[in-house]
């Protein structure tokens, strides 16, 4: 694997080779290989199954000490394995289930840093969604580890909507992602395969018949030559013409009692300890002492195969759904009665509850069904796995009807399981099932009995439908009426937040009066009393005010935080936490807006919010990158990344991180991130338009596409009706995208086109709605960088004499402001346009040496590339002094004196003495001095001499 790590998802569909691909991956024993199975079972997979399977068959081959070292400081698992117990004694953190992509990453890593590794993950079809967000997170981490991830996926299961095609579509846009389909052999292809198991060339008419009867499936193949012997000119009458007798083929060399014992195993739905089989069979009469034997023979035949310790599964798992299907449905009813009554028995503690309520349904019991599928949607609900809770809670809805009144309760009760349903569905990112069940509560209400329920389904309904999709007029005219309903219920809670709802969708649509409906919603919601309509009505002011009145806006979202907590209301909390990063970066105070952000986005995680959570990782995210952070800002987009969200926290993530893929010269990474932001929001309401011109500006300069820059972004550049300080930001990008165009024209001796480019540059910025950059939004030294930087990438658009004086200018802005990136540019740019003026390479130096520094510690690949190209051109070195140490067992250098190894440092950097004299802010006469202690004491008769001999014993690493 040579060290460079990667996913690759193997396509096709059931039959076609995926697994033995990756099997024969696998068989080199240089590689530690990992597998583990996705199983269908009920509709329905208990979360992590894959991870867990993965975790398992290392476990099962692992020694002790490897266990210890591997599971250090991982006890957490243990809620995946308990029987891991506390690995440390120290059980904290066990039942966060929001640390376990963290922790199976870094087991994984840690096992691939001892051997290289391959996971395989079988039908990734079936994968849950909490697993598809585990191997995400593996996937987001690639960086130089000896890892790969093989997925084989059907084609044929995957109908419109399945998760997994988002979750490709993401994955996709990922570095280090690949996808094979493997499409049916040929007739050349499945003659070289005849031969290959046979030994011998095969006859044209067995090719052409077997190649008819498999429609090219490998596995189909096999089964069908398995026991010919090489002569045959056809298929003997007894090989079965369909898909159906073709997996059975070897089934039906089973013996009797194996052959029961792999239809129960069947109706377990997913793979089983021999224990558990042998408790399931002995109610059809099997001793106890035949069913391994049973499962070896079935084994030998290839029906089976053993999936890691003593759990047993199909080799092809399509032969588990042949088998079911063709049990009678009494027989099939009986078998799952005894999987209920083994599986739930006395003692029992780790039988998933969703199996639970698959078997039941299957037997025929609705009222357990019911039960066993909220007790499921409980426990995926603890393990933060919305989309298996959804799941759940579908089938309960859905079962409703049909389920007894004393078991499925009232009215009332059917209400709150729909808006459970719905609320989970919302954080899942089902839109449909969402509005479909809000729908469903609304009509089971009266509205004019139940003004008050009918207010808050309504406000939910609305809320809940710009969260999915985008907001719209038609979601004002709804909150209208719910407020309507509660006329007569002039203090109600659900009239506040009715009021707060209806303040945040006419401040999206810039209506007017916004602000006077939020301070309607606290008045409400003080009368009220209720702390979390309070709350609620908070966030709302602050959400209208936040750059209005930032200092007001951030009093109101420290107090709706505090309410929304006390109440346990996360989506609160979560919108408090937006709008007070909002306040404080309007405030200008952007490192405590960062730490407060992202601490709030971990706590949101942690407590389950939605989609929205992740819009706290993009804006702090975006304001790491800005800081020059960004190897924290890497490790915020990894854990955003690998939740997949959609929507407009979704496409905030992608575009941050591809802007930080341009800037760091992953440049067709920087495009996969970039389409698909595209793709996760409307073009009817797009409040990231600022932020997605700004990327993209940057991304097309990345691709060597100025022009095409300009024009793209034109028609894209805000042109709004009331200032927002937010789009000034674009303007400077827009200016660079214009010098780049004009300097290269004037490289081609276009000067057309470059006057051309400075005449559009200039109408945009004459065309601005108000002076750009007037505001204090964002802080005054934000703005003042800005100004500075537009000024200057204006000059050099237009080839000014006074570049220099304007770039000198913005270096020193960027310092105040804090964007390390920004100002390493700009002292870029400043050397170049005055070493372009006719500074001495001296004068220059210090602003090189300067970024570069910058562009190496922060991974700024183009920037350092771009540094160092007009070091060379005018013969500057970089290089910047290394602390030395003390070298005790060589005499030479064990006497230099602490001051003598400083200036030693300096010299293999490649410093004159004044400019060491300058840095150690000494005289040129000391300077030369130390150098001659330097030269006596070491032995050396030059400055180059003394140099070589630090770069070999003092400096470290070499």
């Amino acid at each position: 694997m040579g060290g460079v790590p990667g996913a690759v998802v193997i396509h096709g569909e059931a039959g076609i080779g995926k697994t033995r691909l990756a099997r024969e991956v696998c068989a080199d024993p240089r590689v530690n290989a990992l597998w583990a199975s996705c199983v269908h079972f009920g509709g329905a997979s208990v979360p992590f199954a894959p991870i867990t399977g993965i975790l398992q068959d290392w476990l099962a081959r692992a020694d002790a000490d490897e266990r210890a070292e591997i599971l250090a400081g991982t006890d957490g698992l243990a809620t995946l394995l308990p029987s891991l117990g506390s690995l440390s004694g120290d059980a904290t953190g066990a039942g966060d289930t929001t640390r376990l992509p963290v922790l199976v990453d870094l087991v994984v890593n840690r096992i691939a840093v001892r051997r290289p590794t391959v996971v395989v993950v079988d039908d990734l079809q079936w994968a849950d969604v909490a697993s598809l967000d585990v191997l995400s997170y593996l996937i987001a981490g690639f960086r130089d580890q000896p890892l790969v991830l093989i997925a084989t996926c059907r084609t044929e299961e995957r109908p419109e909507g399945h998760p997994l095609h988002g979750w490709l579509a993401d994955m996709r846009r990922m570095p280090l992602f690949s996808e094979i389909t493997l499409n049916p052999l040929d007739f050349d292809a499945v003659s070289c395969q005849i031969e290959g198991l046979l030994g011998k060339p095969p006859d044209i008419e067995l090719v052409s018949e077997v190649l008819a009867r498999s429609d090219g499936s490998p596995y189909l193949i096999e089964l069908m030559v398995r026991d010919l012997t090489g002569t045959e000119h056809a298929l003997p009458m007894t090989v079965p013409a369909a898909l159906r007798e073709a997996l059975l083929a070897a089934w039906h060399s089973l013996s009797e009692q194996a052959r029961l014992v792999t239809r129960i195993l069947a109706v377990g739905g997913r793979p089983t300890s021999s224990a558990v089989l042998t408790e399931v069979a002995s109610a059809v009469g099997l001793e106890g002492a035949v069913i391994v034997p049973c499962l070896s023979e079935a084994q030998n035949r290839g029906v089976v195969t053993r999936a890691g310790g003593d759990i047993w599964w199909f080799r092809h798992p399509l032969l588990a759904e042949v088998l079911y299907d063709g049990l009678p449905p009494a027989q099939a009813a009986e078998l799952h009665a005894d999987y209920i009554r083994v599986l739930d028995a006395p003692g029992v503690t780790d039988a998933p509850a969703a199996d639970l309520a698959v078997h039941h349904e299957k037997a025929g019991n609705i009222d357990a069904t019911y039960r066993w599928s909220l007790v499921a949607a409980d426990q995926a609900a603890g393990l933060r796995a919305p989309a298996e809770e959804a799941i759940q809670l579908r089938r309960a809805c859905a079962l409703w009807e049909t389920v007894s009144p004393a078991v499925r309760g009232t009215r009332e009760e059917r209400i709150d399981l729909l808006r459970r349903t719905a609320a989970v569905g919302l954080r899942a990112g089902w839109p449909d099932m969402v509005m479909t069940l809000l729908t469903q509560a609304l009509s089971l209400v009266d509205r004019q009995q139940e003004p008050l329920l009918a207010c808050d389904l309504l406000v939910t309904r609305a809320d809940s439908r710009w969260q999915l999709t985008s907001p719209g007029i038609a979601d004002v005219a709804e909150i209208l009426e719910a407020i309507a309903l509660t006329e007569d219920f002039p203090d109600a809670a659900e009239r506040a937040v009715a009021f707060a709802e209806l303040a945040e969708l006419e401040s999206l649509h810039g209506l007017p009066e916004d602000s006077v409906h939020a301070e309607e919603a606290v008045r409400i919601a003080r009368r009220s009393g209720s702390k979390q309509a309070l709350g609620r009505a908070l966030g709302a002011r602050a959400a209208v005010s936040d750059y209005p009145a930032p200092l007001a806006s951030l009093a109101d979202v420290e107090l709706s935080e505090q309410l929304a907590r006390s109440c346990g209301d996360v989506d609160t909390a979560t919108n408090a936490a937006i709008w007070r990063f909002n306040a404080l970066h309007a405030l200008g105070r952007r490192a405590d807006a960062v730490d407060v952000t992202h601490a709030a986005y971990d706590d949101a995680v942690t407590a389950g919010a939605g989609a929205w959570a992740y819009f706290l990782a993009f804006q702090t995210a975006s304001e790491l990158i800005d800081l020059g952070r960004w190897e924290e800002c890497r490790a915020i987009l990894r854990s955003a990344l690998a939740a997949r969200c959609t929507g407009i926290p979704g496409a905030g993530v992608r575009l941050t991180a591809s802007l930080l893929a341009v800037r760091s010269g992953r440049t067709e990474e920087a495009r996969q991130h970039f389409d698909r932001a595209l793709e996760l929001i409307s073009h009817d309401f797009n409040p990231l338009r600022p932020v997605v011109t700004g990327a993209g500006i940057e991304l097309l300069i990345a691709e060597g596409r100025a022009a095409d820059a300009m024009t793209w972004a034109r028609p894209r550049l805000l042109v709004p009706d009331h200032p927002e300080a937010e789009d000034d930001g674009v303007l400077p990008v827009y200016a660079r995208a214009a010098a780049e165009t004009a300097g290269s024209a004037r490289d081609r001796g276009d000067e057309g086109v470059a006057s051309a480019t400075v005449e559009t540059v200039e109408k945009v910025i004459g065309e601005w709605p108000w002076e750009p950059f007037v505001h204090a939004l964002g802080g005054m030294d934000v703005q003042a960088m800005n100004r500075s930087r537009l000024a200057a990438e204006l000059a050099r658009c237009r080839n000014a004499p006074d570049q220099t004086s304007h770039w000198h200018r913005a270096v020193e802005a960027c310092g105040v402001a804090g964007n390390r990136w920004d100002q390493a540019v700009a002292q870029w740019r400043c050397a170049e346009a005055g070493l372009t003026g006719g500074w001495t390479p001296s004068k220059a130096r210090d602003l090189l040496r300067k970024a570069h520094h910058c562009a190496v510690e922060l991974g700024a690949r183009p920037l350092q590339n771009d540094v160092e190209s007009l070091a060379r051109r005018a013969k500057i070195d970089l290089r910047t002094p290394i602390p030395v140490a003390p070298v005790a067992d060589d005499p030479r250098l064990a006497a230099l004196t602490d001051r003598e190894r400083e200036v030693l440092a300096f010299l293999v950097a490649g410093r004159s003495n004044g400019e060491i004299a300058k840095e150690l802010f000494i005289s040129d006469k000391t300077v030369s001095v130390h150098v001659s202690n330097i030269l006596r004491k070491t032995g050396t008769t030059s400055r180059v001499a003394a140099a070589a001999l630090a770069e070999r014993r003092l400096l470290p690493d070499q």
